[in-house]
């Protein structure tokens, strides 16, 4: 049976993992799983993954920087490597996988899918991509609360390929200044590029966007309609069960103290409006007279 597949991306901190956990709880026939091939460190979980995926794909490959959705989405973008051999490598690392799920419809949620947004259906004709954004100024506090150390020596120095900058992908507005960046500019410059390219993939009608703020806010028409758009493949249609409390409970929260934006400095509500501002309003953030005021006060800071 050809399986019909969804993948949700984001750029992280967005409610990707509880979406891929409760997806198949009340979609019938689906199988919905959250980084599948994500290593758990030395756990039981992760020496599944190793029998579901193989060794090369989930240790020697990562090691090298050859395996994984995001060692290939990175090396795509930077043009490190061609469409047709990111795509092979994708197909490689996921066929298999799909093919040994009973369910008809599997759902992956993983933040690295922005990288293909736009390519997905090039890759599994007839598949669907949800983007799920948020407000960047929650999203960078989340990451920060979530990852301390993001863009200082985190885990992502330690890898091959590194975290992406301006000067790899192109971006000749921002590499130059990139240096001079400290956390909070290098976070309002991942949302933009994040969020940049899965706009844009929505206004091609690859991908399907959502707002984090509507899907597990109080109106349960949003997480509704983004369940059964997931559910829906045409021909076949998969049965949705009661969504009653479905976006009740919390998982995956990031902990700490939250710093809200009216206690940000002024040039750090500039520098994010100046990067991210017109994508953030198409999506109705950013749009308080107290945050304009802001904005316009960090112009002089």
């Amino acid at each position: 049976m050809t399986k019909d597949l969804v993948f949700i991306a984001s750029g992280g901190r967005t409610g990707t993992q509880f979406l891929g956990d409760r997806l198949s709880e009340v979609i019938a026939d689906c199988h919905s799983e959250h980084e599948p091939d994500l290593a758990l460190g030395l756990s039981r979980q992760t020496m599944r993954r190793i029998g579901r995926f193989g060794f090369w794909h989930m240790v020697a490959g990562r090691a090298l920087g050859l395996t994984g959705v995001r060692v290939t989405g990175h090396k795509l973008l930077t043009g490190a490597i061609t469409e047709e051999v990111a795509f092979r490598r994708i197909r490689r690392a996921r066929d298999g996988w799909h093919h040994s799920i009973p369910q008809g419809l599997v759902v992956e949620s993983y933040s690295r899918w922005w990288m293909f947004a736009g390519r997905i259906r090039r890759i599994w004709p007839g598949a669907k991509t949800v983007g799920v954004i948020r407000d960047p100024r929650d999203w960078i506090g989340s990451w920060l609360r979530h990852r301390p150390a993001i863009h200082q020596r985190d885990i992502w120095f330690w890898f091959p390929v590194g975290a992406l900058t301006p000067a790899a992908v192109g971006d000749t507005e921002w590499a130059d200044r990139w240096d001079g960046l400290a956390q909070f500019g290098r976070l309002a410059w991942d949302w933009r590029t994040a969020y940049g390219t899965l706009d844009r993939a929505a206004d091609a009608g690859e991908v399907r966007m959502y707002r984090f703020e509507d899907i597990f806010g109080p109106d349960p028409g949003h997480i509704a309609d983004l369940v059964a758009y997931v559910a829906d493949h045409g021909e076949r249609r998969y049965a949705v069960g009661d969504l009653g409390g479905f976006t009740s409970e919390t998982r995956n929260a990031s902990r700490g103290p939250r710093r809200s934006w009216p206690d940000w400095p002024d040039a750090d509500a500039h520098l994010l409006d100046a990067m991210c501002g017109p994508l953030m309003r198409k999506y109705g953030y950013g749009t308080e007279p107290e945050w304009t005021a802001k904005v316009a006060a960090g112009a002089g800071a």
